[in-house]
């Protein structure tokens, strides 16, 4: 029995085990809700049309208001909403109706709260009428959540609300959530927009994918291993992965056990956003991200080409190229650095996230019996490991964190500005987004987690089959590598964005977010730009 059958309801209901029915239950809900607030006919597509992400601007459903609302970034909405021009329950309503066209495009949504979302927005805008005053920062901006987040009992949540945001929607994920591929047995798999053949990401796919083509301005979405940075480079769009600590998550009950590499929560936008909450004690400092803006001095980029396992495909050296080539222009320093020991931070890693040898998973799932997804690695108890070995694995990561920041440090000596470089550009993986079930290197995504530094995702370029054909010659650093080299062809990843990542030190959040800006003006992006 395939998973399309059990997701599209054809198998027998009376034959079939209970996760199943389940499943089909859950999904039939869904899409019941959806349809409900669609505002007309879903387009159909040409036939082989795999390009998806300007349909829901000229498929006609769309009014112009809502064309209009829907393309603004974070910061036009919140200024429009504060000051009345927009009501909340229009922009809501506006951004319900493109995530229904998204939904029928690549199956990003999974729960619904549409006629919640309208009742807080028509509440939000009684308060505005009656005092004149917004509920907060983020008065009626609509927010969606990746579906791990509670919408109730999660510090970050409650915060955002009320700070005035509207929550409407949850997103898909992987079964388990560790995976690069956003599929699962209850709400099927979800997409790029760029290509609905290839991959939107794991874990938080459906927050790449609803943002890409607008069906969300701001997302929510968690990392521990590249959650955020991967769906946010499939989906072509921005993405930042703060330190731990610095953003608020899941209460203490529902948080996870590491406390070696530690799951962090962060946003995905189309335009790159100030964001201003904490959960550590570092209120937002503006000093930071001037720093990072330029307005105090030029800057110097370390540029990192590889990981020392897996050199990344044409279109992504390319986008390396074109980037540091821009920032030239622009007049900032560049420099290329040494790459980093990724297998060792990539053993390190693993090392950690397979210390239960996947009891929790497997004892989850055996509640219903349910079985893994094929893209999901299998649970092997051969990789638990005993207390002592755990103690002596933290150790080890902290004494790597302390020597990598001794690498970042000494690049004082070869910058032009006599301070240590202000961020790493690198690769967001080897390979833009693969073709479903393909996905399966990490190691890119995972340095900062281990490191715990800040780092977010940029749209630079997309895939051109002129520009980025197929190396002549090719020496593999590993057998990574050479998987890697020979799965690629232009034509494999048509039209997938390019994306890279940019990373700062610990709790640099402000000033990434500031170097963001400086690497969009490079590009030739205005302050209101939209990926």
């Amino acid at each position: 029995m395939t998973v399309e059958q059990v997701i599209d309801g054809t198998t027998d209901s009376h034959k079939i085990p209970v996760w199943e029915q389940l499943a089909i239950e859950r999904r039939a809900v869904r899409d019941h809700k959806v349809a409900e607030w669609q505002p007309g006919p879903m387009p159909t597509l040409e036939p082989g049309q795999t390009f998806v992400r300007s349909v829901p601007r000229y498929c006609g459903l769309l009014t112009a208001d809502q064309i209009t609302i829907t393309e603004s970034s974070p910061s036009q909405l919140l200024r429009y909403l504060a000051d009345g021009t927009w009501s909340a329950e229009s922009v809501i309503r506006a951004f319900i109706a493109r995530a229904t066209i998204a939904h029928h495009l690549t199956n990003p949504l999974t729960d619904i709260f549409f006629d919640r979302a309208v009742d807080d927005a028509t509440r939000l805008d009684a308060i505005l009428r009656e005092t004149g005053e917004p509920v907060g920062p983020l008065h009626g901006l609509p927010i969606s959540l990746k579906d791990v987040m509670h919408t109730n009992g999660v510090e970050l949540v409650t915060k955002l609300r009320e700070a005035g945001a509207v929550f409407y929607c949850k997103t898909n994920i992987p079964q388990t959530l560790m995976s690069g591929e956003c599929v699962n047995y209850i709400y099927g798999r979800t997409s790029t927009p760029f290509n609905t053949l290839l991959s939107a990401g794991g874990s938080s796919g459906g927050e790449g994918s609803l943002i890409s083509l607008g069906g969300s301005p701001l997302g929510i979405g968690s990392d521990i291993a590249g959650s955020i940075r991967t769906p946010a480079n499939f989906n072509g769009i921005y993405g930042l992965c703060p330190s731990p600590d610095r953003l608020p998550g899941h209460s203490s009950e529902n948080s996870d056990g590491s406390m070696i590499i530690r799951g962090v929560v962060g946003p995905l936008s189309r335009s790159p956003w100030e964001w201003d909450f904490s959960s550590a004690r570092i209120p937002w400092r503006e000093e930071e991200y001037v720093l990072g803006r330029g307005q105090v001095r030029w800057q110097c980029f370390g540029f990192m080409a590889h990981d020392s396992i897996v050199l990344p495909n044409p279109p992504i050296l390319r986008g390396i190229q074109e980037m540091r080539s821009a920032l030239l222009r622009a007049g900032q320093q560049v420099i290329d650095i040494e790459p980093f020991d990724g297998k060792e931070l990539a053993d390190a890693a693993f090392h950690v996230f397979l210390a239960t040898g996947g009891e929790e998973v497997t004892k989850l799932l055996s509640i219903l019996n349910e079985p893994l997804i094929k893209e999901v690695p299998r649970p092997d108890p051969s990789t638990k490991i005993p207390v002592l070995e755990y103690h002596e694995c933290a150790v080890m990561i902290k004494q790597m964190r302390q020597k990598y920041l001794d690498i970042w440090q000494a690049t004082a000596a070869r910058t032009e500005t006599g301070c240590p470089i202000d961020a790493i550009i690198l690769p967001s993986g080897g390979t833009v987004a693969p073709p479903h079930g393909t996905m399966e290197y990490f190691t890119y995504e995972v340095i900062s987690n281990v490191l715990e530094w800040t780092c977010a995702t940029v749209p630079v370029t997309v895939v051109d089959s002129l520009q980025d054909p197929k190396p002549t010659s090719f020496e593999a650093m590993s057998e990574d590598d050479q998987r890697n080299w020979e799965k690629y062809t232009p034509e494999y990843y048509k039209d997938a964005p390019v994306c890279l990542q940019v990373m700062g030190r610990r709790y640099e959040e402000e000033k990434v977010l500031g170097l963001l800006r400086t690497i969009d003006q490079a590009l030739g992006r205005g302050d209101c730009y939209m990926a």
